[in-house]
């Protein structure tokens, strides 16, 4: 069966501001994960550049707020099969060029070893829509990044091989952000946890890594999540626990620049979403 290119249009993120999925999503979508046997294990929601940030006005923004910073701490939390990841370290390479070096290493975490297995193979399994999505965003450079396969004729995700400027700038590790807050930088950091936040176990779980990470993140950082999120009301935790939404970036939060979190409030939502679980 022949399957048609398809032009998406990833500058319309309006859709995204109100997307309520049902589909778990930690970080290309139903990707399978196989053992080292070749055995499906299961599989799991991620994509390339996914249309919940914008990438390119993200970018931007990045250029300029970090523009007289010598070094700047790149995070990614939930990390699934590198996905995300490489979809930042393409960002970074195609705004920042040489200048990107200050942004690296990614430091990429996830809970899963399976998937952290998969992202350190040197290969991502993509079908398609990633493959349009990346030439989208990068100017047809899939070339440059990735071995050539020919995505017009495929269903299924296909594994396909990083090149060289893919394969350096990452390391990935197991880790649980509600264990690391006391190691994540506290100035000029860029923290990417998006996804994950329906999958704490409880509302208060969600709070107090609100309130942790507002502690923590305290000098010219930035935190970005991701419009699943929103099921679980992560936009007005983070608000009420001190970040500021950034202007026309969905997604996006600033630290430090809203009045100082009203913990007392923020402890009654808890007991209040509990009781209604």
């Amino acid at each position: 069966m022949k399957i048609q290119s398809i032009n998406y249009n990833y500058s319309n993120y309006g859709y995204f501001k109100n997307l309520k999925s049902t589909t778990p999503s930690f970080g290309s979508n139903s990707r399978a994960l196989y053992s080292k046997e070749g055995k499906l294990l299961y599989r799991t929601t991620t994509n390339f550049f996914r249309p919940d940030l914008d990438w390119e006005r993200f970018g931007m923004f990045l250029r300029e707020k970090y523009a007289h910073a010598l070094k700047v701490n790149m995070l990614c939390y939930g990390c699934s099969d590198g996905s995300e990841t490489l979809s930042i370290l393409m960002m970074l390479k195609e705004f920042f060029g040489k200048d990107a070096k200050k942004f690296l290493p990614i430091v990429a975490k996830d809970i899963d070893k399976t998937v952290l297995y998969l992202a350190k193979s040197g290969s991502v399994e993509m079908d398609y829509h990633d493959h349009a999505a990346i030439n989208r965003f990068t100017n047809n450079k899939f070339n440059d990044y990735f071995e050539q396969s020919n995505f017009v004729d495929i269903i299924d995700n296909i594994p396909v091989k990083l090149k060289a400027p893919l394969k350096k700038g990452i390391e990935y590790s197991y880790g649980n952000i509600m264990d690391d807050i006391l190691s994540i930088p506290r100035k000029n950091t860029v923290l990417f946890c998006r996804n994950f936040w329906p999958y704490l176990k409880s509302p208060q779980e969600r709070y107090k890594l609100a309130l942790d990470l507002s502690s923590r993140l305290q000098d010219n950082c930035t935190l970005v999540i991701g419009s699943y999120d929103r099921i679980a009301d992560v936009h007005f935790i983070l608000s009420s626990a001190g970040f500021r939404r950034v202007k026309n970036l969905t997604n996006v939060y600033e630290s430090g620049k809203s009045k100082l979190p009203d913990t007392q409030f923020l402890l009654s939502k808890c007991v209040k979403n509990t009781n209604q679980e």
